[in-house]
């Protein structure tokens, strides 16, 4: 499956769930869901057992029910053994992104990605929240730490990006020396008395 295939079914199941738990007790079938992610993407071994192709399916599912137990929402449990059968269960990375989403604009929360090369400190971090959320309202930030990133901050929020880093400083210097040893290049043939 290309990419833009991937995306459009993961934008699908993930609206379907949306629609889904819309109808009942929505913030509580978000929050199993939430529980499920943070179980999926913090044990390796589920995810290497939920992605297995020679393990049946129905033991997939079983395993699914005993993580959730009987007080989970039916929805959510549903939905995942629904993966599983259709085995879509190795698109849930992209699937939970899009469900995200999906929360944050029904409740007015921006999402907003931080890279930096070293984790923030707490100041720091406290300082950047207050700073986003006088410029954009209810966010969400999620931090990511990242080694490509040379000093400073890279800040996604959709399809924008803030370059503080100083790779961006740098390159930005790059370009400027650049340009102007153009215009002076240009300054000396066109007047070549300069030079002399």
């Amino acid at each position: 499956m290309n990419d833009t295939r991937v995306k459009i079914t993961c934008k699908r199941y993930a609206e379907a769930f949306f629609q889904a738990i819309e109808e009942d007790d929505f913030e509580e079938c978000f929050k199993d869901f939430e529980a499920f992610s943070a179980i999926y993407f913090g044990y390796d071994g589920l995810r290497e057992i939920l992605n297995h192709p020679t393990i049946h399916i129905n033991r997939k599912i079983e395993m699914l029910q005993r993580i959730f137990g009987p007080q989970a929402r039916h929805k959510v449990v549903d939905f995942l053994c629904l993966l599983i059968k259709r085995e879509r269960i190795n698109l849930f990375e992209s699937i939970a992104a899009e469900v995200e989403r999906f929360y944050r604009r029904k409740n007015g929360i921006r999402g907003i990605v931080v890279r930096s090369a070293l984790p923030l400190e707490r100041d720091e971090r406290s300082r950047l929240r207050d700073v986003l959320t006088r410029k954009f309202g209810r966010i969400e930030v999620r931090e990511i730490v990242d080694k490509s990133v040379v000093g400073g901050l890279v800040i996604h929020f959709g399809d924008q990006v803030i370059d503080e880093s100083l790779r961006s400083r740098i390159k930005q210097l790059r370009e400027l020396m650049f340009r102007v040893d153009a215009e002076w290049l240009m300054t000396l043939i066109n007047q070549p008395s300069i030079a002399l």
